[in-house]
């Protein structure tokens, strides 16, 4: 074997069947199946880096990284797991070579792609310990562990709310984004809710907040009447952002957070009582959100209202090498 390399196309099917977690028998369907969905998805095969053995017949990948592009100038890393090939190497070679792979991409990423790709992120399941090993050693950065939860609608626990507004402040709908003026009171309101929070604070200033915009926008179905700035004596503090998926009958809850300022005056059972009417006039069943496991207030307030738990990842980040300066 030699060491990372970009794949070249030949083996792109090679490295597809990598990347599937199907039985053996079922990989090369679900390798072709991958590369044919591929372009529907916004998946670039040509951002492929791995290892490739050399000597068996014929070649053949043996770990293999791939990145993703995604809105706001980030990228999801993908890594092959367990080799379980009769020619495979040992688990620690394959784990070297699992690094080198990942290694191999970051590096492109800073030499030719900073560009497009500012930030690298993936997110592990706990079962995934290769995954989460290689990459931490191949360096990147454990910003959070997140619950992801899940209420459903018809069960929601109401709170009545009316007329509980704090004195001076106000929720309303964010306008035109491409209105200049108001794509900056957005920027503001995040901005003003990133001071001293409790929601992946790693993650704050790795990222352009027009970036940070960018990505929100690209979850979901986006409908403006689903996206409020949270407003201190006309001032924005604070943000809280919904996502539809009209397929799936359920409302993302995209992003919800507010200032220093604003904090312990009782803000987050009216948000969530909106955010929970609102996702019901839109006809969704169920409401979804990730949260920081160390984030206790937010913690509290989501079992308040009835959302489970319905999985957990470790969320893990690699900004670019130009970004990080």
């Amino acid at each position: 074997m030699h060491s990372a390399s970009r794949i070249p196309a030949p083996l792109v099917e090679s490295a597809a069947e990598r990347l599937v977690s199907v039985p053996a028998r079922a990989r090369r369907a679900a390798a072709r199946q991958l590369i044919e969905a591929a372009p529907a998805h916004g998946i670039d095969l040509s951002l492929l880096w791995g290892v490739v053995d050399w000597s068996a017949s014929p070649p053949r990948v043996a770990q293999v990284c791939l990145l993703v592009p995604t809105s706001g100038r980030t990228a999801m890393v993908y890594v092959s797991g367990q080799d379980d090939a009769p020619s495979a190497a040992d688990p620690a070679t394959q784990h070297h070579n699992r690094v080198d792979a990942i290694t191999a991409a970051f590096a492109e990423v800073d030499e030719h792609l900073s560009d497009r790709i500012r930030l690298c992120q993936t997110l592990v399941s706990p079962r995934e310990t290769w995954s989460l090993t290689a990459c931490l050693e191949a360096g990147m950065q454990e910003v959070a562990q997140l619950d992801y939860l899940r209420l459903r609608l018809d069960l929601a626990h109401h709170e009545a709310v009316e007329g509980a507004m704090p004195s001076g402040v106000r929720v309303r709908p964010i306008g035109d984004l491409k209105i200049p003026a108001e794509r900056d009171t957005l920027a503001r309101a995040l901005e003003r809710s990133y001071i001293d929070t409790l929601d992946c604070p790693a993650l704050c200033g790795m990222r352009e907040t027009g970036d940070v915009i960018q990505s929100h926008l690209s979850t979901g179905q986006h409908d403006p009447a689903l996206w409020w700035v949270i407003e201190l004596d006309d001032q924005p503090e604070g943000a809280l952002l919904l996502s539809p998926f009209p397929d799936q009958r359920l409302v993302e809850l995209v992003y919800v957070g507010w200032s220093p300022v604003l904090r312990g005056r009782g803000l987050g059972g009216i948000l969530m009582s909106r955010a929970i009417a609102s996702a019901r006039r839109t006809g969704a069943v169920e409401m979804t959100c990730a949260v920081d496991m160390r984030n206790e207030p937010a913690l509290r307030l989501y079992d308040r209202f009835g959302f489970v738990p319905i999985d957990h990842r470790h969320a893990l980040v690699r900004p670019t090498l130009e970004t990080a300066r």
